[in-house]
């Protein structure tokens, strides 16, 4: 029976999934918009459209299975197509590097992987005692359970390669004693101090003209240098209900109205049909006072009188039915209700999608034929302009982060449009390359702004650090802290203060940290300066590190530095891997 239970369902998990992938294909509108014939390319290899929808269709069945109350909508949709592409990333380009290894699983390393199993195996019911891994339980299904050891031997050939291939890669690097050594002393050398902070806030008396902004920036052009950039002009089509959605829910938030206005409980009609999330608590919405709420929906709310029911209204989040349940002041005088409602929230319906996506498709022939601009003007559509974007961007604004749309304007020349892109929000953008740029210098116009601060706060600073410095010839040291105070300088106290220890309102000056703990007790620190400002510090307290206890800990404190620097050079490696394959996307083309 219950076998049969699962067939069932493995069954309905991939009906569905296949009706998921077939809709975002639909979503890519790929017929229509004929792209390249294959989804993408990865270091060389190339991924065809049957291949990754087969992926797809998998990782959404898993996702059901895992979370079968979820709603999958596009935000989910894209999240999942995101996880495949990555894992699919991260598999070719590991088992590439498998083969340039020359890295095999023997017999012998299964066999050890077989004797110390993976922890999620460890962590099986029937494989502990007192919630314990036992390891005779283990092996007595190892031995007798046939479809169990063909199916782990199978699990550990597929992933002994890639741990070998890691442990390959960790085995680069090696910690020393004095590496560890040093990191400990690092780490245990603190102090606690009290630090005079000028800051260059503080200084309201200055002045940066126009002629200085506009020589800053004839003086110093190549700093304004811009890497060569491109702009988009570009439509959007938003997914948003159409008259015949709103209409829809219109007609039945009334019949809604009907019930509850001819005797049915409000708060059963609630439970069962509001589309809000205090639909179980049959729409209770609590107390409040005016202003927390949206205003076509306050404004109903507060002049329905107790036990009373207002006709449906609109607001940006659907139609709401409202009852108020009390009224009351508040401690301050303020009118309080509190309120219930019945929710229909107005969203896009497939069909009104599906004729977007129809009219994009449109727009995509129209604008390949005559241009983005004329093809916008027949189908009455508003064309945009990006701001420009170098190679290197991760987002476009005006339209966000779509690294297929960067590469293809570099790709490509002046006039070309690009294939229609699905947004993660459903909506659509048909994009044409509008301007492309060389190498050149930012506008004065657009820089001066930034000067003008850059400016002003390096003559803040100057003042500031002149102030400073008067400061320390005006007083003796033992009178600094107190005179601080008395002309309005903040004392900032920092404890635990180590070498890479961020200091409250200061953060991390490595410079500042140095100076403190290069200080024995009772004494203050040169005057030190950055960019925020200048510091003088004076040590309260000092902790020198125990060497001794370091000695008795030497051999677990390496232990863990060498699983840390294998881990980062693990991380790092791949990071360049990854940056350093072509990896070419069409998704959006297709889903």
């Amino acid at each position: 029976m219950f076998e049969g239970m699962r067939r069932n369902a493995k069954i309905v998990i991939y009906i569905v999934a296949f009706v998921f992938i077939a809709m975002m294909a639909l979503g890519g509108i790929t017929s229509i918009f004929n792209p390249k014939p294959y989804v993408g390319k990865i270091a060389g290899t190339k991924i065809h459209y049957s291949e990754y929808s087969q992926y797809l269709k998998n990782a959404y069945a898993a996702r059901v299975q895992q979370n079968p109350e979820e709603e999958i909508d596009d935000k989910v949709a894209k999240e999942i197509n995101d996880q495949t592409w990555n894992q699919l990333v991260d598999e070719i380009l590991i088992n590439k590097e498998i083969k340039r290894y020359r890295i095999k699983a023997t017999d012998e390393d299964i066999i050890k992987r077989l004797q110390d199993p993976y922890d999620d195996i460890k962590a099986i019911p029937d494989f502990q005692t007192d919630s314990l891994f036992d390891y005779q339980k283990y092996n007595e299904v190892l031995l007798q359970n046939e479809n169990f050891a063909a199916w782990y031997e199978m699990r550990i050939r597929t992933a002994l390669p890639r741990e070998l291939l890691f442990e390959e890669i960790k085995s680069e690097v090696q910690v020393s004693e004095t590496e560890v050594e040093e990191d400990y002393f690092m780490k245990n050398n603190k102090a606690d101090a009290k630090i005079i902070f000028f800051d260059p806030k503080k200084i309201k008396e200055f002045e940066v003209t126009d002629e200085e902004v506009e020589q800053y920036y004839e003086d110093n052009k190549e700093e304004f240098k811009l890497p060569p950039a491109c702009k988009y002009k570009f439509v959007k089509m938003v997914i948003q209900p159409s008259d015949a959605d709103n209409n829809l829910k219109k007609a039945k938030i009334d019949s809604l109205y009907k019930k509850v206005t001819s005797g049915e409980d409000f708060a059963a009609v609630a439970q069962e049909f509001s589309e809000g999330p205090s639909a179980p608590k049959g729409g209770d919405l609590g107390y409040f006072t005016r202003g927390r709420m949206v205003g076509e929906f306050e404004d109903v709310a507060f002049a329905t009188n107790v036990g009373g029911i207002s006709e449906p209204v609109l607001t940006q989040f659907g139609w709401h039915i409202i009852t108020v349940i009390d009224k009351r002041k508040t401690e301050s005088g303020e009118d309080e209700i509190r309120a219930a409602h019945i929710l229909l929230k107005v969203e896009a319906s497939d069909e009104t999608k599906e004729n977007i996506e129809i009219k994009a498709a449109d727009l995509y022939e129209k604008a390949m034929e005559k241009g983005l601009e004329k093809a916008a003007e027949d189908f009455v559509y508003q064309v945009e302009e990006t701001r420009e974007f170098a190679e290197d961007a991760n987002y476009i604004g005006g339209i966000g982060r779509e690294e297929s749309l960067i590469k293809f304007a570099f790709k490509n020349k002046i006039g070309k449009v690009a294939e229609v892109i699905k947004l993660q929000n459903g909506d659509f953008i048909l994009a044409e390359i509008s301007s492309k740029i060389g190498e050149h210098f930012q506008e004065f116009e657009e820089a001066k702004n930034k000067i003008k601060r850059d400016l002003e706060n390096g003559k803040k600073l100057s003042i500031v650090t002149l102030k400073a410095e008067e400061f320390v010839e005006k007083f003796e040291s033992k009178n600094y802290l107190s005179e601080a105070s008395k002309e309005g300088w903040e004392i900032v106290e920092g404890e635990g203060i180590t070498t890479d220890k961020f200091i409250p309102k200061i953060r991390k000056v490595e410079e500042l940290n140095k100076a403190i703990l290069e200080m024995k007790e009772k004494e203050f620190t040169e005057l030190i300066k950055d960019e925020n400002g200048v510091y003088l510090a004076y040590v309260e307290k000092r902790e020198k590190p125990d060497m001794e206890k370091f000695e008795v800990e030497k051999e677990e404190l390496m232990a863990e530095a060498q699983t840390t620097a294998e881990n980062e050079h693990l991380n790092e490696w791949y990071k360049e891997l990854k940056e350093n394959a072509e990896i070419e996307d069409n998704r959006s083309a297709f889903f």
